[in-house]
């Protein structure tokens, strides 16, 4: 099926609303043709092109789910921008978020009145790598919408991907939020009652900030702090990724001991202000859990030691299924809702000034590489203890 391309790949979202109606008029006719609907009127096709822009995309939704070389679009290094590519291969093939980003992202685009410009590229970028006669394509465009925002990533200087992946998701979470008027969700609870603060919590944030990233990958922690006097107190705070320190090894790191250390841990603080109960200033019993785990979890290795700046070249043992449900609240999160499944990773090489970056990606039931031009099958298996493994992908099994 032919891509309809209305030529404004290089416009923003409001210039596109001043497409003459000639122009209109004669791609009416091939959309004619691709949905043999004689009834389709210049006007919808008008308030709606995003549709007929992704027709093949939306026809060929099989990609995601057999194998087909279909979407396998490298994307061209621009000078050190493996970082870039590697995170942007990892959204693109992953359903859940393009479904939700193409169906709601061109509605969105047309009553907002905020500026869009990281979606309207990558809206952009998703147009023509779905052009099945091409093998690769430069993101350039998406790079100086992105760089014009964050101009610490100007120029061709090698960066973090994982810092890179978290301004993403924030961009898009700030772009696409459909709260117009945020306001504040508060109920007065008793600081006991954790389950119930905790929702409040959650509620308060939403009444803030409500996306299809904040539904795909906000994730929350719970803080239990127990005073000397034993009265308990709780606090609550989001998460994008789970960021896992790697301290030294010699035999190499477990990922599923690395997230219990990380994640579910128990230490002294001190507070610095009076217990609620018992109006004492003490050290309180920290207990820190995941309250409620994403829809799509990123975990973050951290191979830089803050002290020296040097990567921590340890092999990491990962697993295709996670199962979580040994390091969460229970009080709060459900245990039928802590399996996942591993389906991309994005690696790193060399060192932390001149190294590349790279993803494995699982499409149907073989794994992929897409280094950056070049894309390849690598088949069912692929190594699940390494040097490389940098930052981890995994989505809820049945989700």
């Amino acid at each position: 099926m032919k891509k309809f391309d209305l030529k404004t790949k290089k416009l923003e979202y409001q210039e596109r609303k001043k497409i003459k109606i000639s122009v209109i008029e004669e791609e009416s006719k091939k959309i004619k043709k691709i949905y043999n609907n004689k009834n389709i009127s210049k006007e919808k096709i008008k308030n709606n092109h995003h549709i007929y822009i992704f027709s093949n995309l939306n026809d060929n939704l099989n990609y995601y789910n057999e194998e087909n070389k279909y979407g396998c679009v490298g994307l061209y290094n621009l000078g050190n921008t493996c970082y870039m590519n590697s995170c942007l291969q990892i959204l693109i093939h992953l359903p859940q978020f393009i479904y939700k980003f193409i169906d709601s992202a061109p509605e969105f685009f047309e009553k907002s009145t905020k500026p869009t410009p990281i979606s309207n590229m990558f809206y952009e970028l998703l147009s023509n790598i779905s052009n099945n006669q091409i093998t690769s394509f430069s993101p350039s465009n998406f790079k100086d919408s992105f760089t014009s925002i964050h101009q610490e990533f100007f120029g061709n200087l090698e960066h973090d991907t994982q810092e890179f992946c978290r301004f993403l998701l924030q961009d898009f979470n700030c772009e696409l939020n459909e709260v117009v008027s945020p306001s504040s969700y508060k109920k007065e609870l008793p600081r006991s009652n954790k389950k119930e603060m905790f929702f409040n919590y959650r509620k308060d944030c939403l009444s803030k900030e409500a996306s299809l990233i904040t539904d795909l990958f906000i994730g929350f922690f719970s803080f239990e702090y127990i005073c000397e006097c034993g009265y308990k107190e709780y606090t609550f705070s989001q998460f994008l990724d789970l960021p896992i320190q790697m301290n030294s090894s010699i035999g190499g790191f477990d990922l599923f001991q690395m997230l219990q250390n990380n994640f579910y841990k128990k230490s002294y603080v001190d507070m610095g202000e009076n217990c609620s109960f018992c109006r004492r200033t003490s050290k309180k019993y920290e207990n820190m859990k995941i309250a409620l785990l994403p829809n799509i979890l990123i975990i973050s290795l951290q191979r830089t030691n803050p002290k020296n700046g040097m990567k921590n070249e340890a092999s990491v043992k990962f697993y295709e299924g996670l199962d979580l449900s040994e390091i969460i609240d229970t009080e709060i999160q459900r245990t039928n809702s802590t399996k996942y499944k591993l389906f991309a990773i994005s690696n790193h090489i060399g060192n932390i000034n001149t190294g590349h970056y790279y993803s494995h990606i699982k499409i149907g039931q073989n794994w992929y590489c897409f280094e950056d031009s070049k894309v390849y099958k690598i088949g069912a298996q692929i190594d699940m203890n390494t040097k490389e493994v940098y930052t981890l992908f995994y989505k809820l099994k049945d989700y």
